[in-house]
Protein backbone atom coordinates (compact mmCIF):
# COMPACT_ATOMS: atom_id res chain seq x y z
CA UNK A 1 0.00 0.00 0.00
CA UNK A 2 2.90 2.34 0.75
CA UNK A 3 4.29 1.90 -2.76
CA UNK A 4 0.87 2.61 -4.23
CA UNK A 5 0.64 5.88 -2.31
CA UNK A 6 4.17 6.79 -3.40
CA UNK A 7 3.18 6.15 -7.01
CA UNK A 8 0.14 8.41 -6.58
CA UNK A 9 2.30 11.24 -5.20
CA UNK A 10 4.41 11.02 -8.36
CA UNK A 11 1.32 11.32 -10.51
CA UNK A 12 0.85 14.74 -8.95
CA UNK A 13 4.31 15.88 -10.03
CA UNK A 14 3.24 17.68 -13.24
CA UNK A 15 0.96 19.89 -11.17
CA UNK A 16 3.76 20.63 -8.69
CA UNK A 17 6.10 21.47 -11.56
CA UNK A 18 3.51 23.81 -13.01
CA UNK A 19 3.22 25.48 -9.60
CA UNK A 20 6.97 26.08 -9.49
CA UNK A 21 6.93 27.64 -12.95
CA UNK A 22 4.01 29.90 -12.03
CA UNK A 23 5.87 30.84 -8.85
CA UNK A 24 8.78 32.10 -10.95
CA UNK A 25 6.53 34.01 -13.31
CA UNK A 26 4.56 35.81 -10.61
CA UNK A 27 7.22 36.14 -7.93
CA UNK A 28 7.65 39.77 -6.79
CA UNK A 29 10.87 39.04 -4.87
CA UNK A 30 13.33 38.06 -7.59
CA UNK A 31 14.38 39.07 -11.08
CA UNK A 32 12.89 36.05 -12.79
CA UNK A 33 14.65 36.36 -16.13
CA UNK A 34 18.09 36.38 -14.51
CA UNK A 35 17.56 33.35 -12.26
CA UNK A 36 14.97 31.23 -14.02
CA UNK A 37 17.35 29.08 -16.06
CA UNK A 38 19.69 28.20 -13.19
CA UNK A 39 16.93 27.60 -10.66
CA UNK A 40 15.03 25.34 -13.03
CA UNK A 41 18.23 23.35 -13.66
CA UNK A 42 18.55 22.77 -9.94
CA UNK A 43 14.86 22.05 -9.32
CA UNK A 44 14.83 19.47 -12.11
CA UNK A 45 18.24 17.97 -11.21
CA UNK A 46 19.87 19.02 -14.48
CA UNK A 47 22.99 20.51 -12.91
CA UNK A 48 26.25 19.39 -14.51
CA UNK A 49 27.52 16.46 -12.37
CA UNK A 50 31.05 17.83 -12.63
CA UNK A 51 29.87 20.86 -10.61
CA UNK A 52 28.63 18.66 -7.77
CA UNK A 53 31.06 17.17 -5.20
CA UNK A 54 31.04 13.37 -5.46
CA UNK A 55 30.60 11.16 -2.42
CA UNK A 56 29.78 14.11 -0.16
CA UNK A 57 27.48 14.27 2.83
CA UNK A 58 24.15 15.45 1.45
CA UNK A 59 22.39 17.68 4.00
CA UNK A 60 18.90 18.92 3.20
CA UNK A 61 17.50 21.99 5.00
CA UNK A 62 14.27 23.93 4.54
CA UNK A 63 15.52 27.51 4.55
CA UNK A 64 17.63 30.15 6.28
CA UNK A 65 16.76 29.26 9.87
CA UNK A 66 17.65 25.60 9.48
CA UNK A 67 20.90 26.36 7.65
CA UNK A 68 21.96 28.70 10.45
CA UNK A 69 20.92 26.38 13.26
CA UNK A 70 22.95 23.39 12.02
CA UNK A 71 26.11 25.34 11.14
CA UNK A 72 28.01 23.99 14.15
CA UNK A 73 26.74 20.47 13.55
CA UNK A 74 27.82 20.59 9.90
CA UNK A 75 31.35 21.44 11.00
CA UNK A 76 31.37 18.41 13.30
CA UNK A 77 29.94 16.07 10.66
CA UNK A 78 32.53 17.22 8.15
CA UNK A 79 35.31 16.59 10.66
CA UNK A 80 33.97 13.17 11.66
CA UNK A 81 33.34 11.77 8.18
CA UNK A 82 36.19 13.60 6.46
CA UNK A 83 33.82 14.28 3.56
CA UNK A 84 32.73 17.41 1.74
CA UNK A 85 29.30 18.91 2.43
CA UNK A 86 26.62 19.21 -0.23
CA UNK A 87 23.66 21.22 1.07
CA UNK A 88 20.28 21.54 -0.61
CA UNK A 89 17.53 23.88 0.51
CA UNK A 90 13.87 24.36 -0.33
CA UNK A 91 14.23 28.13 -0.80
CA UNK A 92 16.54 30.51 -2.65
CA UNK A 93 17.14 32.41 0.61
CA UNK A 94 18.28 29.19 2.26
CA UNK A 95 20.68 28.47 -0.57
CA UNK A 96 22.13 31.99 -0.30
CA UNK A 97 22.68 31.46 3.43
CA UNK A 98 24.37 28.10 2.81
CA UNK A 99 26.73 29.69 0.29
CA UNK A 100 28.04 31.94 3.06
CA UNK A 101 29.22 28.94 5.09
CA UNK A 102 32.87 28.11 4.28
CA UNK A 103 32.37 24.52 5.46
CA UNK A 104 29.87 23.85 2.65
CA UNK A 105 31.43 22.78 -0.65
CA UNK A 106 28.27 23.24 -2.72
CA UNK A 107 24.78 24.65 -2.12
CA UNK A 108 21.88 23.93 -4.46
CA UNK A 109 18.13 24.21 -4.53
CA UNK A 110 16.62 20.84 -3.72
CA UNK A 111 15.31 18.81 -6.65
CA UNK A 112 11.54 18.67 -6.84
CA UNK A 113 10.24 15.57 -5.10
CA UNK A 114 9.57 13.42 -8.18
CA UNK A 115 11.16 9.95 -8.06
CA UNK A 116 13.05 10.04 -11.41
CA UNK A 117 14.09 13.61 -10.61
CA UNK A 118 15.54 12.82 -7.18
CA UNK A 119 17.12 9.60 -8.40
CA UNK A 120 18.86 11.52 -11.20
CA UNK A 121 20.26 13.90 -8.58
CA UNK A 122 21.45 11.00 -6.42
CA UNK A 123 23.14 9.32 -9.37
CA UNK A 124 24.88 12.58 -10.27
CA UNK A 125 26.09 13.33 -6.72
CA UNK A 126 26.47 9.78 -5.34
CA UNK A 127 26.35 11.07 -1.73
CA UNK A 128 27.78 9.04 1.12
CA UNK A 129 24.94 9.83 3.54
CA UNK A 130 21.71 11.86 3.44
CA UNK A 131 21.00 14.01 6.50
CA UNK A 132 17.51 15.55 6.61
CA UNK A 133 17.14 18.54 8.96
CA UNK A 134 14.08 19.12 11.16
CA UNK A 135 10.82 18.29 9.33
CA UNK A 136 11.75 18.14 5.64
CA UNK A 137 10.25 14.70 4.99
CA UNK A 138 10.04 14.30 1.22
CA UNK A 139 8.78 10.80 0.24
CA UNK A 140 10.71 10.39 -3.01
CA UNK A 141 13.91 11.78 -1.50
CA UNK A 142 13.90 9.05 1.14
CA UNK A 143 12.71 6.29 -1.20
CA UNK A 144 15.26 7.11 -3.91
CA UNK A 145 18.11 7.40 -1.39
CA UNK A 146 17.30 3.97 0.00
CA UNK A 147 17.11 2.53 -3.53
CA UNK A 148 20.56 3.99 -4.30
CA UNK A 149 22.02 2.57 -1.10
CA UNK A 150 22.39 5.91 0.67
CA UNK A 151 21.56 5.71 4.42
CA UNK A 152 19.07 8.35 5.58
CA UNK A 153 19.51 10.12 8.93
CA UNK A 154 17.09 12.61 10.48
CA UNK A 155 18.88 15.30 12.49
CA UNK A 156 17.37 17.90 14.82
CA UNK A 157 14.09 16.29 13.81
CA UNK A 158 10.70 17.53 14.91
CA UNK A 159 7.09 17.14 13.88
CA UNK A 160 3.96 18.97 15.01
CA UNK A 161 0.80 17.38 16.32
CA UNK A 162 -1.12 18.83 13.36
CA UNK A 163 1.26 17.30 10.80
CA UNK A 164 1.16 13.96 12.57
CA UNK A 165 -2.62 13.88 12.40
CA UNK A 166 -2.54 14.74 8.69
CA UNK A 167 0.10 12.11 7.92
CA UNK A 168 -1.98 9.39 9.56
CA UNK A 169 -4.34 9.55 6.59
CA UNK A 170 -1.46 8.13 4.53
CA UNK A 171 0.03 6.01 7.33
CA UNK A 172 1.10 3.14 5.02
CA UNK A 173 3.29 5.57 3.06
CA UNK A 174 5.00 6.91 6.18
CA UNK A 175 5.26 3.44 7.66
CA UNK A 176 7.23 2.42 4.57
CA UNK A 177 9.36 5.58 4.40
CA UNK A 178 10.22 5.88 8.08
CA UNK A 179 11.06 2.21 8.17
CA UNK A 180 13.90 3.07 5.77
CA UNK A 181 15.37 5.74 8.07
CA UNK A 182 18.63 4.50 9.61
CA UNK A 183 18.82 6.94 12.53
CA UNK A 184 16.63 9.73 13.92
CA UNK A 185 18.00 12.37 16.29
CA UNK A 186 14.91 14.04 17.74
CA UNK A 187 14.57 17.39 19.45
CA UNK A 188 12.22 16.11 22.16
CA UNK A 189 10.19 13.17 23.42
CA UNK A 190 6.92 14.49 21.97
CA UNK A 191 8.39 14.41 18.48
CA UNK A 192 9.81 10.95 19.10
CA UNK A 193 6.39 9.58 20.07
CA UNK A 194 4.78 11.16 17.02
CA UNK A 195 7.35 9.72 14.63
CA UNK A 196 7.04 6.33 16.30
CA UNK A 197 3.25 6.47 15.80
CA UNK A 198 3.91 6.97 12.07
CA UNK A 199 6.15 3.93 11.77
CA UNK A 200 9.68 4.95 12.79
CA UNK A 201 11.19 2.10 14.86
CA UNK A 202 11.81 3.23 18.44
CA UNK A 203 15.25 1.62 18.61
CA UNK A 204 16.46 4.04 15.92
CA UNK A 205 15.24 7.13 17.80
CA UNK A 206 17.46 9.23 20.09
CA UNK A 207 16.43 12.33 22.03
CA UNK A 208 19.20 14.89 21.52
CA UNK A 209 17.64 18.34 22.03
CA UNK A 210 17.60 21.26 19.62
CA UNK A 211 20.89 22.33 18.01
CA UNK A 212 19.71 25.92 17.62
CA UNK A 213 20.23 26.35 21.36
CA UNK A 214 23.90 25.51 20.92
CA UNK A 215 24.18 28.78 18.98
CA UNK A 216 23.04 30.80 22.00
CA UNK A 217 25.55 33.58 22.47
CA UNK A 218 26.29 35.25 25.78
CA UNK A 219 28.91 37.52 24.20
CA UNK A 220 27.02 39.61 21.64
CA UNK A 221 29.16 40.94 18.80
CA UNK A 222 27.83 44.49 19.05
CA UNK A 223 27.87 44.83 22.82
CA UNK A 224 30.36 47.71 22.76
CA UNK A 225 28.14 49.68 20.35
CA UNK A 226 25.04 48.92 22.43
CA UNK A 227 26.69 50.16 25.62
CA UNK A 228 27.78 53.32 23.81
CA UNK A 229 24.18 53.85 22.68
CA UNK A 230 22.85 53.48 26.22
CA UNK A 231 25.44 55.98 27.43
CA UNK A 232 24.58 58.44 24.66
CA UNK A 233 20.91 58.20 25.65
CA UNK A 234 21.84 58.82 29.27
CA UNK A 235 20.18 55.58 30.37
CA UNK A 236 23.10 54.00 32.28
CA UNK A 237 21.37 54.27 35.66
CA UNK A 238 17.82 53.74 34.42
CA UNK A 239 15.80 50.51 34.33
CA UNK A 240 15.58 49.47 30.67
CA UNK A 241 12.98 47.15 29.19
CA UNK A 242 14.08 45.51 25.91
CA UNK A 243 11.31 44.07 23.74
CA UNK A 244 12.57 41.83 20.95
CA UNK A 245 10.95 40.65 17.70
CA UNK A 246 7.76 42.59 18.31
CA UNK A 247 4.62 42.58 16.18
CA UNK A 248 1.95 45.26 15.76
CA UNK A 249 -0.28 44.28 18.69
CA UNK A 250 2.67 44.18 21.07
CA UNK A 251 3.96 47.54 19.89
CA UNK A 252 0.52 49.02 20.59
CA UNK A 253 0.76 47.69 24.15
CA UNK A 254 4.27 49.12 24.54
CA UNK A 255 3.25 52.57 23.32
CA UNK A 256 0.15 52.51 25.54
CA UNK A 257 2.14 51.56 28.64
CA UNK A 258 5.15 53.81 27.94
CA UNK A 259 3.75 56.99 29.60
CA UNK A 260 3.23 55.09 32.86
CA UNK A 261 6.69 53.56 32.66
CA UNK A 262 8.20 56.95 31.85
CA UNK A 263 6.80 58.34 35.10
CA UNK A 264 8.53 55.47 36.92
CA UNK A 265 11.84 56.19 35.16
CA UNK A 266 11.65 53.08 32.95
CA UNK A 267 13.12 53.40 29.45
CA UNK A 268 11.99 51.17 26.58
CA UNK A 269 13.69 49.69 23.52
CA UNK A 270 11.69 47.61 21.06
CA UNK A 271 13.02 45.78 18.00
CA UNK A 272 10.34 45.01 15.37
CA UNK A 273 10.32 41.55 13.87
CA UNK A 274 9.65 42.92 10.39
CA UNK A 275 11.70 45.98 9.48
CA UNK A 276 9.57 46.69 6.41
CA UNK A 277 6.98 48.06 8.88
CA UNK A 278 9.28 50.98 9.69
CA UNK A 279 7.04 53.74 8.34
CA UNK A 280 3.97 52.25 9.98
CA UNK A 281 5.83 52.27 13.29
CA UNK A 282 7.07 55.81 12.77
CA UNK A 283 3.50 56.98 12.17
CA UNK A 284 2.33 55.32 15.41
CA UNK A 285 5.18 56.85 17.42
CA UNK A 286 4.33 60.33 16.11
CA UNK A 287 0.87 60.04 17.64
CA UNK A 288 2.09 59.37 21.18
CA UNK A 289 3.35 62.14 23.53
CA UNK A 290 6.78 60.86 24.56
CA UNK A 291 10.18 61.70 23.11
CA UNK A 292 11.18 58.81 20.84
CA UNK A 293 13.77 57.81 18.25
CA UNK A 294 14.31 55.30 15.48
CA UNK A 295 17.81 53.89 15.64
CA UNK A 296 18.25 53.99 11.87
CA UNK A 297 17.66 57.75 11.84
CA UNK A 298 20.74 58.26 14.03
CA UNK A 299 19.02 61.18 15.76
CA UNK A 300 18.54 60.90 19.49
CA UNK A 301 16.32 63.67 20.90
CA UNK A 302 16.86 64.95 24.41
CA UNK A 303 14.83 63.14 27.06
CA UNK A 304 14.23 60.20 24.74
CA UNK A 305 12.42 57.41 26.62
CA UNK A 306 11.26 55.20 23.75
CA UNK A 307 13.63 53.75 21.14
CA UNK A 308 12.74 51.66 18.10
CA UNK A 309 15.75 49.51 17.20
CA UNK A 310 14.98 49.14 13.49
CA UNK A 311 18.38 47.75 12.48
CA UNK A 312 19.52 44.17 11.87
CA UNK A 313 21.87 42.23 14.12
CA UNK A 314 21.63 44.47 17.19
CA UNK A 315 19.00 42.76 19.34
CA UNK A 316 21.22 40.40 21.33
CA UNK A 317 23.51 43.24 22.39
CA UNK A 318 20.49 45.33 23.40
CA UNK A 319 19.14 42.45 25.50
CA UNK A 320 22.50 42.41 27.28
CA UNK A 321 22.16 46.10 28.15
CA UNK A 322 18.60 45.86 29.46
CA UNK A 323 17.32 44.92 32.88
CA UNK A 324 14.26 43.00 31.73
CA UNK A 325 13.27 41.38 28.42
CA UNK A 326 10.03 40.73 26.57
CA UNK A 327 10.01 38.36 23.58
CA UNK A 328 7.49 39.16 20.88
CA UNK A 329 5.24 37.00 18.77
CA UNK A 330 3.85 35.67 22.05
CA UNK A 331 1.05 38.11 22.89
CA UNK A 332 0.53 38.56 19.17
CA UNK A 333 -0.46 35.01 18.13
CA UNK A 334 2.73 34.02 16.30
CA UNK A 335 3.97 31.20 18.52
CA UNK A 336 6.80 33.23 20.14
CA UNK A 337 10.34 33.83 18.94
CA UNK A 338 13.54 32.72 20.67
CA UNK A 339 12.91 32.92 24.42
CA UNK A 340 16.44 31.83 25.31
CA UNK A 341 18.24 34.69 23.55
CA UNK A 342 17.70 37.01 26.55
CA UNK A 343 17.70 34.15 29.08
CA UNK A 344 21.30 33.12 28.24
CA UNK A 345 22.27 36.71 29.11
CA UNK A 346 20.70 36.36 32.57
CA UNK A 347 17.59 38.38 31.80
CA UNK A 348 14.17 37.55 33.20
CA UNK A 349 11.96 36.80 30.19
CA UNK A 350 8.39 38.03 29.77
CA UNK A 351 6.21 36.41 27.11
CA UNK A 352 2.58 35.76 26.26
CA UNK A 353 0.57 32.54 26.09
CA UNK A 354 1.18 32.04 22.34
CA UNK A 355 4.38 30.02 22.55
CA UNK A 356 3.57 26.94 20.49
CA UNK A 357 6.80 27.35 18.46
CA UNK A 358 8.93 26.98 21.60
CA UNK A 359 6.85 25.10 24.21
CA UNK A 360 9.87 23.35 25.74
CA UNK A 361 11.74 26.55 26.55
CA UNK A 362 8.58 28.39 27.65
CA UNK A 363 7.56 25.70 30.12
CA UNK A 364 11.12 25.34 31.40
CA UNK A 365 11.47 29.08 32.05
CA UNK A 366 8.12 29.24 33.81
CA UNK A 367 8.87 26.17 35.93
CA UNK A 368 12.30 27.49 36.96
CA UNK A 369 11.02 30.96 37.77
CA UNK A 370 13.09 32.65 35.07
CA UNK A 371 10.10 33.56 32.92
CA UNK A 372 6.80 35.32 33.51
CA UNK A 373 3.60 34.93 31.53
CA UNK A 374 2.01 38.25 30.55
CA UNK A 375 -1.05 39.33 28.58
CA UNK A 376 -2.69 42.48 27.27
CA UNK A 377 -4.16 43.29 30.68
CA UNK A 378 -1.15 42.81 32.99
CA UNK A 379 1.82 43.63 30.73
CA UNK A 380 2.34 47.18 32.00
CA UNK A 381 1.82 46.30 35.68
CA UNK A 382 4.15 43.28 35.53
CA UNK A 383 7.03 45.35 34.12
CA UNK A 384 6.48 48.04 36.76
CA UNK A 385 6.31 45.53 39.60
CA UNK A 386 9.46 43.65 38.63
CA UNK A 387 11.56 46.79 38.31
CA UNK A 388 10.39 47.81 41.81
CA UNK A 389 11.75 44.51 43.19
CA UNK A 390 15.42 44.43 42.10
CA UNK A 391 16.41 41.55 44.40
CA UNK A 392 13.56 39.39 43.08
CA UNK A 393 14.40 40.34 39.50
CA UNK A 394 18.07 39.46 39.99
CA UNK A 395 17.17 36.04 41.39
CA UNK A 396 14.79 35.33 38.51
CA UNK A 397 17.40 36.43 35.99
CA UNK A 398 19.92 33.93 37.39
CA UNK A 399 17.30 31.18 37.02
CA UNK A 400 16.67 32.23 33.43
CA UNK A 401 20.35 31.80 32.59
CA UNK A 402 20.55 28.39 34.26
CA UNK A 403 17.53 27.30 32.27
CA UNK A 404 19.10 28.45 29.01
CA UNK A 405 22.38 26.65 29.78
CA UNK A 406 20.41 23.46 30.33
CA UNK A 407 19.27 23.46 26.71
CA UNK A 408 22.78 23.39 25.27
CA UNK A 409 24.56 20.21 24.18
CA UNK A 410 22.40 18.88 21.33
CA UNK A 411 25.27 18.94 18.82
CA UNK A 412 27.38 16.72 21.05
CA UNK A 413 24.48 14.29 21.62
CA UNK A 414 23.77 14.03 17.89
CA UNK A 415 27.43 13.33 17.17
CA UNK A 416 27.43 10.62 19.84
CA UNK A 417 24.39 9.00 18.19
CA UNK A 418 26.01 9.26 14.73
CA UNK A 419 29.28 7.82 16.01
CA UNK A 420 27.53 4.87 17.63
CA UNK A 421 25.51 4.26 14.46
CA UNK A 422 28.65 4.19 12.30
CA UNK A 423 30.38 1.76 14.66
CA UNK A 424 27.65 -0.87 14.26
Amino acid sequence: MGNVLLFLTNLAFPFAALGVLLGFVFSPRRRVLKTLKQELKERFALEDPSAIPQGALWVHCASVGEVKSVAGLLKELKKFYKKELLVTTSTAAGKAEAEKNPDIAKALLAPLDFYPNVRRFLQAARPYRLFIVEREIWPNMIAAAEKEGVPVVLINARISRKSTQAYRYVRPLFDMLLGRVSLACMQDEDGARRYESLGLPRQRIFICGNVKYDTLNDRPAKLKEAKALIKKLGWEKSPVLVCGSTHGLEEELIVKAAPVWAQEGIKVIFAPRHLERKEEIRAALKKQPLAYALLSDKKLPKNCVLLCADTMGFLQALYACGGLAFVGGSIAPRGAHNLLEPAILAKTVLFGKSFHNTPDTAHALLAAGGGVLVNEENFQQTVSRLFKEPAVLENMSAKARQTALGFKGATQKIMEAVTNYERK
